[in-house]
């Protein structure tokens, strides 16, 4: 399955410009997780697909798969803490609601995801390639809503690493 189906509901979500999706990635280097931002690639071209056709769509890139496992979504209370923990599959997680607070196990580094159009990650940093994961607690008062989304064969999108840590400020959408 392609992730494609979702294109319009996630078009709203995390804009560098018209051309491209920036997202924060939890990724691995030296068995330690990170944070980057990416922008993914080849950026949005116009839909010919019933429906959308016209519009802007990026192609996140399959999803599924047999190795792959179930795509959930997530109520998380409010104020609920997740813990440390590596990201179960490599897999697109998008916040509905609430926010999500990253943090980096003997690090600074952190990143703060609010639910909506600004909502989507990649998380990468699975145990075959860091060792102590990630942190992550949900501060809000209200719930968290969550779409977990494991990649296909295929695996991580084309992507650019802008920079180390999460995407903020310009390069999201207002």
């Amino acid at each position: 399955m392609r992730i494609s189906i979702l294109a319009p509901f996630l078009a709203s979500f995390a804009l560098a410009s018209a051309e491209t999706l920036n997202v924060t990635v939890l990724g691995a280097h030296n068995n330690k997780s990170t944070l980057e931002c990416w922008a993914l690639q080849p950026g949005f071209q116009t839909s010919n697909t019933a429906g959308t056709s016209g519009t802007e769509v990026l192609n996140l890139g399959p999803v599924g798969g047999s190795q792959a496992g179930n795509s959930s979504y997530s109520v998380l209370p409010a104020e609920f803490d997740g813990g440390r923990h590596n990201a179960p599959a490599l897999q697109w997680v998008i916040f509905l609601s609430g926010l999500a607070h990253i943090t980096l196990p003997n690090s600074t580094t952190e990143a703060w995801i609010p639910g909506g159009k600004n909502g989507a990650i990649l998380a990468l940093d699975t145990a075959d390639v860091s060792t102590l994961g990630h942190i992550t607690k949900y501060p809000s008062k209200e719930s968290t809503v969550a779409l977990q989304i494991p990649l296909g064969e295929e695996g991580v999108p084309a992507h650019r690493v802008l920079h180390a840590g999460g995407c903020k400020g310009v390069e999201l959408q207002d």
